[in-house]
């Protein structure tokens, strides 16, 4: 990909976002909700890139993926 084209894909990707917007929501708080879901998620990328460089921070990660999967797991069968 070209960096030139970066502005068309986040310009699509943002009205993709903003389609889908529901109609009783108010377009700040569903902006302001995006905003900190998404640094929420990069904290957590965060804090799993740390705990990989224990041994016990490694077991946690791969409990925490455990607890994911039955997650999914479940919603998928209920």
């Amino acid at each position: 990909m070209r960096p030139s084209s970066l502005p068309y894909l986040l310009f699509f990707h943002g009205h993709a976002h903003g389609t889908e917007l529901p109609q009783s929501a108010t377009p700040l708080a569903y902006s302001i909700g995006f905003v900190i879901s998404t640094g929420l998620l990069h904290l957590c990328g965060i804090v799993f890139g740390q705990l990989v460089r224990a041994p016990a921070g490694r077991v946690l990660i791969q409990a925490t993926g455990g607890v994911i999967a039955t997650a999914g797991v479940w919603i998928l069968v209920w």
